[in-house]
């Protein structure tokens, strides 16, 4: 049930609340009267007046206040619900559910429109020992802070998402080759320029990173996305804190980088 639906279906409830509300002024002033003793007359003119202006007071006094302030309060719910359903509690990025979601709505695009469309797995070097070291509390700064410097190198369009753990899945459409792998690299270049300050110390954060791109050949997205984690493996091996460009499908060559 959509928020419209809500708001539509209270709306509804309140109207027949004013009209309820109508029929027992309608009825209740008469009576009154009647039991003080006033003419008939007079009973009847006053509840016309009395009745329609209570009434109208009644309706506007609902809709105007109970309404809004219900419409307001359902909608900050609905938004504070989604914003939980989409993005992941620490980093603020997509969590895997709704990333896995975004990832095939863009596998489809590419497919339809035979737009370019590379994928990156993001790995935070050495996490354990900067959890063991420094505890859990600093390693949700240092993913926090690998997040955000995230956000902020790559463009608007790019999805990033919590794959899980210390692991980022980086969705960069209409991108492919080395066009990809230069932005990353020079994400991978701010982290290891940008410590991060704790308690009068600074703790170095750094990330391997596999891309792959997708391909014709790709009947499913997890296939781009197996490759790219293939690629993310061959970074660590070679020493971590690098970029490496899964090339199979592709006449390009890997790229690799950690100057």
């Amino acid at each position: 049930m959509g928020l419209k639906t809500i708001i539509d279906d209270l709306s509804k409830y309140l109207k027949r609340m004013v009209f309820v509300n109508m029929l027992f002024f309608c009825l209740i002033i008469p009576v009154v009267l009647l039991y003080l003793g006033v003419e008939t007359s007079s009973v009847a003119a006053i509840t016309a007046l009395g009745g329609m202006a209570l009434c109208v007071a009644n309706f506007y006094f609902i809709s105007g206040f109970f309404v809004r302030k219900t419409e307001t309060s359902l909608t900050m719910s609905y938004a504070s619900i989604q914003n939980e359903y989409l993005y992941d509690d620490l980093t603020k990025v997509y969590n895997r559910r709704s990333g896995l979601v975004r990832l095939n709505e863009e596998f489809a695009r590419a497919k339809r429109s035979g737009a370019k469309l590379s994928v990156a797995m993001v790995d935070a070097d050495h996490f354990k020992n900067i959890n063991d070291t420094y505890g859990h509390l600093v390693g949700d700064k240092v993913l926090t802070h690998i997040a955000s410097t995230i956000k902020a190198e790559l463009r608007e369009c790019d999805i990033v998402i919590r794959y899980g753990g210390e692991e980022f899945l980086i969705l960069l459409p209409d991108t492919h080759g080395t066009n990809a792998s230069l932005p990353l690299d020079r994400l991978r270049r701010k982290l290891v320029d940008n410590r991060l300050s704790h308690d009068g110390m600074e703790i170095h954060a750094s990330v391997s990173i596999g891309i792959a791109t997708v391909s014709a050949l790709d009947q499913d997205p997890m296939d781009a996305i197996r490759r790219a984690d293939s690629a993310l493996y061959s970074a660590k091996r070679l020493g971590r804190n690098r970029v490496f460009y899964d090339r199979r499908r592709r006449h390009l060559a890997p790229v690799l980088s950690n100057a």
